[in-house]
């Protein structure tokens, strides 16, 4: 597999989380009401404002994924919650990039940094929209379970999942090692 580089924010440019998301999620804005759409939109243009905009919080709790100099995507998570549970927050790969094992990869770096800084759980949400069915898959694939299920955020027809992975488990070599 080609050579991936997890790199921090700091020296991107604004905007650039935003043309991710947009970019990666476009299949999936053209099913949502415009006002879902708008409402997303919104979010992650203020997403993208906080991590350049507090780069020693927000901006600090992520990374942007590049193969061969070129940023394929992204991945963050909210640490506020340490030592308890380290929460998995938005990341995704360009879909030109999508289904090579570079969104597992990203995990899998977050489960290591999680590991390293003493978490004893990871935490991860996504929808039950058939458009999620690939990161539903990689998320089982590095030993997280479904734990719990909330109303629909984005459709009323589809529900919220939350994802559970304990680390320092016997799972975790076999993860690091993917």
């Amino acid at each position: 597999m080609e050579a991936i580089e997890f790199a921090p924010f700091a020296g991107c440019r604004p905007g650039l989380i935003f043309d991710l998301l947009s970019e990666s999620y476009a299949p999936l804005l053209g099913q949502l009401p415009d006002t879902k759409v708008s409402e997303l939109l919104r979010d992650w243009r203020e997403y993208d404002a906080a991590v350049f905009g507090e780069p020693d919080t927000v901006g600090a709790s992520g990374f942007v994924t590049r193969l061969e100099d070129k940023i394929i995507g992204f991945a963050s998570w909210n640490p506020t919650n340490w030592p308890a549970v380290g929460v998995i927050g938005h990341n995704c790969i360009t879909p030109a990039h999508a289904c090579r094992g570079y969104g597992r990869r990203q995990i899998v770096e977050i489960l290591r940094r999680f590991t390293e800084a003493g978490f004893e759980t990871a935490s991860v949400r996504t929808d039950e929209h058939p458009f999620f069915e690939p990161a539903r898959r990689m998320y089982l694939s590095c030993g997280f379970e479904e734990v719990a299920r909330y109303p629909g955020v984005l459709l009323d027809e589809y529900e919220m999942i939350e994802y559970e992975r304990r680390l320092h488990s016997p799972l975790d070599e076999e993860v690091d090692h993917a």
